[in-house]
């Protein structure tokens, strides 16, 4: 983005906007607003999460009953595996999102008390870079969501329609949005299909709005981090050991100001980390065994609106599990470019009190941060393989069964 196209400096609420169908469907689970008296972000209250809290609450409910009545009395279960796994994948984001809603909301402030208020800091900071890239993820989520979703919910609507043999046949599980999880034989029938659709809708858009909710958070705090690191690294780099034999005082004053940054910036990393951890440790292997149910299906079924179907969130699923891991290594590098750039210094042409300082200084940039959940996995591309290896794995135990 060329200087002149800047017409404004950024705020943290441009990176911070919620999809169309969001604002529609009163799914906007953080409404943004600068506080008039200090000027922070703050969440103002209302009343997504308590509505997707009922969404959920009746989805879970009604089909653990189902399982139960199949497990303890033998009737016959109309569970769909594929989307009752990816609606726990899409339910545990949105908790974790409930639960750290208060960590969110400091974080956020975290990231806007660092983010300069004029153009010049925030080009030389490169902030216009982080901003395009945010633009062109949004409208990257906003196909998918919007077109990707009305196709998910209306495949099923176009097989009832065309291929539904008449009003007193029951209503097949390939037919129904998200499988059969109402009580009382409201699911099987055809006279109420169309309310089912409804509710079923309901609850897809309080999932997909989760999703998109925390993609939206995780990225835009990661490409803030990442922004944060890099541009301490060019002011590593750019540091002149020199200085500190002509202007000792004023060059550890500047010295001290590079490493009380660096120690802020590890904190927030840390902060980060601590915020999306457990969404790491459940979600990822409840993404291994979506993508093996959506395997199977695709592998299993000839009807072509059934594999147009499912092909959609295999890809998705694949491709943000691909992200998330490379979002961590995009991290470790960045981390690891502060080591490089001090490597990279004429340390050895310094006062003697700078080579000391120097010494300890390049073993805590050895210190790279790390996206991780409790010590168990490290979020990177290694995981990644790991996740699809898990996910064939699977599918093979379910081929052989």
């Amino acid at each position: 983005m060329k200087t002149t196209e800047i017409r404004k400096p950024y705020r943290m609420e441009d990176f911070l906007q919620p999809q169309w169908f969001q604002k529609i469907a009163q799914m906007v689970h953080f409404h943004w607003q600068r506080n008039p008296e200090d000027d922070s972000m703050v969440n103002a209250p209302n009343r997504a999460f308590w509505w997707s809290a009922v969404c959920n609450i009746l989805f879970f409910g009604f089909n653990f009953w189902g399982i139960l009545v199949h497990l303890c009395l033998g009737k016959p279960s109309n569970q769909n595996p594929p989307v009752f796994s990816i609606t726990v994948y899409f339910s545990i984001r949105g908790l974790m999102l409930f639960l750290k809603r208060k960590d969110i909301v400091e974080f956020v402030n975290d990231l806007d008390r660092e983010c300069p208020l004029d153009l010049a800091s925030q080009l030389d900071m490169q902030m216009d870079k982080a901003y395009q890239s945010f633009r062109k993820r949004f409208r990257f989520i906003r196909i998918y969501a919007h077109v990707g979703g009305p196709l998910f919910c209306l495949m099923p609507v176009a097989l009832f329609l065309l291929t539904h043999e008449g009003k007193g046949s029951p209503v097949a599980q390939h037919e129904q949005i998200l499988g059969g999880w109402m009580p009382f034989g409201v699911r099987n029938d055809p006279n109420l299909y169309f309310l089912v659709c409804f509710v079923d809708v309901m609850c897809t858009t309080c999932g997909v709005s989760f999703f998109v909710t925390f993609d939206n958070l995780f990225n835009v705090m990661h490409a803030h981090l990442i922004m944060h690191l890099v541009h301490l690294a060019r002011q590593i780099s750019e540091l002149d050991p020199r200085q500190s034999l002509t202007n000792e005082v004023q060059f550890f004053k500047e010295l001290r100001l590079l490493v009380r940054r660096q120690q802020l910036l590890n904190g927030l990393c840390g902060k980060y980390n601590e915020i999306f951890k457990v969404a790491f440790l459940v979600s990822n292997f409840l993404g291994a065994g979506s993508l093996c149910f959506y395997l199977f299906v695709l592998s299993e079924t000839l009807d072509i609106l059934t594999m147009v179907r499912y092909i959609l969130p295999t890809c998705v699923l694949v491709g943000f599990t691909f992200e998330i891991c490379l979002r961590g290594t995009q991290l470790e590098e960045a981390s690891e470019g502060l080591e490089s750039a001090l490597k990279c210094q004429e340390w050895y042409m310094g006062s003697r009190r700078y080579r000391k300082f120097y010494l300890l200084w390049l073993q805590y940039c050895q210190r790279t941060q790390k996206l991780g959940a409790f010590g168990l996995i490290e979020v990177n591309m290694v995981h990644f393989t790991e996740i699809m290896q898990l996910a064939y794995r699977l599918l093979t135990f379910l081929k052989s069964h």
